[in-house]
């Protein structure tokens, strides 16, 4: 709501600062977004169920699983998905990158769930 924009933001030139934590920028647009996280606002509804989004973005992407629409193909095989990130994590199949390294032991990843669950399992408990 406009009431708790301006409570929560001081505006110190064209610099608008989050009250609540120290998050700042210079984009309105950008604050009220930030905003929803304090708030817990959902001003996006799905309209095929329940749930709702703090961005249009985010329905626009959750009406994917209704819709079964899978916009980003792979170009190397016949894999399609419903998000860009999917077929990003998807490609370093096919280029064998795995940017995700544990600095214990050097060991690498394709994907940063399984960094924090190899260093849980093989580092963390083991110290414990």
């Amino acid at each position: 709501s406009r009431e708790a924009y301006h409570s929560l933001v001081a505006v110190r030139g064209r610099l608008h600062s989050c009250r609540q934590c120290s998050y700042a920028t210079k984009n309105k647009a950008f604050m009220h977004r930030h905003l929803f996280k304090h708030t817990g606002e959902r001003p996006f509804q799905c309209h095929l169920c329940p749930a709702a989004f703090s961005r249009k973005a985010n329905v626009k992407r959750h009406i994917r699983t209704h819709t079964g629409d899978r916009p980003f193909s792979c170009d190397q095989c016949s894999v399609s998905f419903s998000q860009r990130g999917s077929l990003i994590r998807h490609m370093r199949t096919h280029t064998g990158e795995r940017p995700f390294s544990c600095r214990h032991c050097n060991t690498s990843f394709l994907r940063k769930d399984h960094l924090v669950k190899h260093v849980y399992c093989q580092h963390t408990r083991k110290s414990t």
